[in-house]
Parts: structure tokens; C-alpha cells; sequence
């Protein structure tokens, strides 16, 4: 009835069975959700025959055969166009530099690679502050607005035939909150 060891009753092991297969579940729950996840995420690798797939009905041309055709657009920049076609080429811009950005930040000259991270960091940071700024302006009530963010200065383009003195303040209080640029460096401006 004693287990000579710990001088106890066998009885009171009977209790620490139960906790012990508790303690067992839950571990073996634990290993199962993780090799689970670690299944999900497996990505399984995929396979080439190192052959070009083709359409089943497509054939292989003469590559001297292709033609382009450029077609010239000319930008509508009156209204709410202005606003649509100044967001298209600040991203393209954007993607621009961060292509570049992207080549520097895989150099190996260590001083090179900071000097990209500082960059992108800035250009987050830009992002960021446009981003917020054009969106509280939004809520505030304006149609449409682009903001550009500079580290000593701000543009606002706001999309209305004209701004009251207490749109311009508000304006200019919000861009001072999201930006910390001085109210003299921030530049408003309409478009119809």
C-alpha cells in the first residue's frame, strides 16, 4: 500500500494518473496544431520540364512577326481626372524607386545598403503621412485631395471650386498634426 520511495499511500497516484493523461492530451494537441501549421505553410515545390507551355492551339511565330502599336493619351486634367492621374503617376514614381532602391538594398558596400534603408525608410514614412493626411481630409468632407510630403514642406491639392477661411485653417491644422511642418512651409491650393 506504501511505495517505499515517497512513503505515500498508492491511492494518492490514482489522482496524478488523471493529470497525467490530461497533461499528455494537451501536448499531444500542442504537437499536432504545429505540425499542422507547419504542413499548411509547407509550400510543396513545384515542378518544370524545363519545356514552354503553349495554348494547345497556339504555334510559335517568327519573333520578327510581332508588331507594337503605341497609342498616345493625352491626360484629362480638369476635376476629379486631376486627382485619379496625379495618384497613377506618383505610384508609378513610386515603383520606380523603389526598384532602385530595392538593387542598392542588395548591394554588399555596407555604407551603400544604409544609405538605401534611410531612403526607404523616408519614402515609407512619405507614404504614410500622404496617405493620412488625404484620408482625414476625406473624412473631414472634401470630395478629393492629393497631399505631397516633404520633410520641410507639404502641398495640398483639395478637389472644390473654392476654400472658406475655416477650411483653410482646418486644413492646415490637420497637415501641422500629421506632419509637424510649420504653417508657413504648407501650401494649399483648389482644383474645379
Amino acid at each position: 500500500m506504501f511505495n517505499r520511495n515517497s512513503q505515500r499511500p498508492i491511492i494518492m497516484f490514482i489522482g496524478q494518473k488523471s493529470r497525467l493523461w490530461l497533461g499528455g492530451l494537451v501536448g499531444l494537441v500542442v504537437i499536432l496544431a504545429v505540425l499542422g501549421i507547419w504542413l499548411m505553410t509547407d509550400v510543396p515545390p513545384t515542378h518544370s520540364s524545363g519545356q514552354p507551355s503553349l495554348p494547345v492551339n497556339a504555334t510559335v511565330a517568327d519573333e520578327s512577326l510581332i508588331q507594337f502599336q503605341v497609342e498616345t493619351v493625352k491626360p484629362d486634367v480638369s476635376g476629379e481626372d486631376y486627382f485619379v492621374n496625379y495618384r497613377l503617376k506618383r505610384e508609378q514614381f513610386r515603383q520606380e524607386t523603389k526598384t532602385m532602391l530595392l538593387e542598392l538594398l542588395n548591394s554588399t558596400v555596407d555604407k551603400t545598403k544604409e544609405q538605401a534603408q534611410e531612403k526607404w525608410l523616408e519614402l515609407s514614412t512619405k507614404i504614410q503621412k500622404e496617405g493620412e493626411v488625404e484620408n482625414l481630409l476625406k473624412i473631414k468632407g472634401f470630395q478629393d485631395a492629393v497631399a505631397d510630403v516633404f520633410p520641410e514642406n507639404v502641398t495640398v491639392i483639395v478637389y472644390a471650386p473654392s476654400l472658406t477661411a475655416d477650411e483653410l485653417s482646418m486644413i492646415q491644422d490637420l497637415v501641422i498634426r500629421v506632419t509637424k511642418v510649420r504653417k508657413d512651409k504648407i501650401t494649399i491650393s483648389v482644383k474645379k
